[in-house]
């Protein structure tokens, strides 16, 4: 396969991808897509007020948001920028990539392009998932053979983090050889994750590379077990009951639980980063994200 057409390929991932771009009139969000309106989030704001005097960083990038949109409290862009300043000041992976974003989009601050990259590029240092994986988007439409290396590299790192969009990305290159040699099992296994995590979109993948392995008969205990998986109903938690202030609610009492906030106390808090285990709770804006109920639930 040519360089070019593998450029193609990857551009029409970049579109399917949905990284759409943030828009400067989402400090006036549709009432229907609020996560606060009507006062619903004002116990939960008030404790990210406290949590974020103590120096959670986690809970400015959220305030930041919600000043940012006017979810929940009155749009303030410039105390949305302060919030995000000092969670950046402090190297925060999360808010290092929102404020890049929106240097990026001209949201809250002035457009800068080279400001965004440079800050994508920090929190590609900070090991930040969507930013590696935004990063590795960009990489793998370059010609060069180093920039295409470094651009795997940083996908395979963000779906090892179990990002979504990372995983399915790679399983598609793997399944169909572009850039790599194809490893149809490989591919599997991330399309099958994907599968029981409820992201439909793995579903054709998978079947596809399931009748691909079945015709080997060597293969036949790992396709029965592909199968099963493709067959589990997956019965998803977020939909038409989705209460983004409930979500919010889940997101403090989890902070707490993990020692983020602390009453009291003469200095900084315990500012560890969820990894996903033990149960934890995290929240990651992304591209496309406009106001909270987006970056609670990760709908679009």
């Amino acid at each position: 396969m040519t360089k070019f057409n593998r450029v193609l390929f990857v551009a029409s991932m970049l579109i399917s991808a949905s990284l759409s771009p943030l828009q400067a009139q989402s400090n006036s969000p549709d009432q229907n897509t609020l996560a606060c309106a009507d006062d619903k989030c004002n116990d939960e704001i008030r404790t990210l007020h406290r949590m974020a005097r103590f120096g959670s960083f986690e809970a400015m990038t959220l305030l930041s948001m919600v000043y940012a949109t006017g979810d929940g409290r009155e749009a303030d862009p410039e105390r949305a920028l302060s919030y995000i300043e000092r969670a950046v000041s402090h190297r925060h992976p999360m808010a290092v990539f929102l404020l890049s974003e929106w240097y990026q989009e001209g949201f809250v601050v002035a457009q800068d392009n080279q400001q965004a990259d440079a800050l994508l590029i920090e929190a590609v240092k900070l090991n930040y998932a969507p930013a590696q994986y935004k990063k590795a988007l960009q990489l793998l439409q370059q010609a060069e053979d180093d920039k295409v290396a470094e651009g795997l590299t940083l996908l395979t790192k963000a779906s090892n983090s179990r990002l979504i969009d990372a995983m399915f990305l790679l399983g598609q290159l793997k399944q169909k050889g572009h850039y790599m040699a194809a490893d149809l099992e490989a591919a599997a296994k991330l399309f099958e994750n994907l599968v029981l995590s409820g992201h439909e979109e793995s579903r054709p993948f998978l079947q596809e590379t399931i009748a691909i392995l079945a015709a080997k008969p060597d293969k036949a205990e790992l396709v029965a077990d592909l199968q099963q998986s493709y067959d589990i109903e997956v019965i998803q938690v977020i939909g038409r009951d989705f209460k983004g202030d409930t979500m919010l609610t889940n997101f403090v009492n989890q902070m707490r639980s993990l020692g983020l906030f602390t009453r009291g106390g003469a200095g900084r808090i315990k500012t560890g980063r969820c990894d996903g285990r033990n149960g934890c709770y995290t929240v990651a804006p992304r591209a496309g994200d406009t106001n909270v109920v987006q970056v609670l639930s990760g709908r679009r």
